[in-house]
């Protein structure tokens, strides 16, 4: 299971480095490598909102980042869970054609959440 999680994480920090660097073009007057989806006014709107898209593309690079160097593993996880959760709900309401991106990004982020269990039981745990 070490590997697979290890795996997970490879992708993840892959995906998110990735998304981080193209998003980041865009408020810097560049070119996306892949650009956004010219059908979902949603995806439009948020690449236009530089003051939210550029905190979340600069979290998932450095997450990503964080990922693939294998330093705070754990923090990069955490800290990606509301990225992750919106790209489910943005592929499943407003791009559900590409509902496979958000499955496979969600299936990645559990398997390395997973890895953490004992940890996230500890941060969880009631103290009476």
């Amino acid at each position: 299971m070490k590997k697979i999680s290890v795996l997970a994480q490879l992708i993840l920090g892959v995906t998110f480095v990735f998304g981080g660097v193209n998003g980041l073009m865009i408020p810097l007057g560049f070119e996306a490598i892949v650009p956004v989806n010219p059908q979902s006014k949603f995806a439009i709107l948020l690449s236009q909102t530089n003051y939210i898209f550029i905190v979340q593309k600069v979290i998932e690079l450095l997450a990503g980042i964080c990922l693939l160097i294998r330093k705070f593993r754990l923090a990069a996880i955490l800290a990606l869970t509301p990225i992750v959760i919106c790209i489910v709900m943005y592929h499943l309401f407003d791009d559900i054609k590409n509902i496979v991106i958000g499955i496979t990004v969600l299936l990645c982020y559990v398997i390395s959440l997973f890895n953490y269990a004992d940890r996230i039981k500890w941060i969880l745990k009631d103290e009476k």
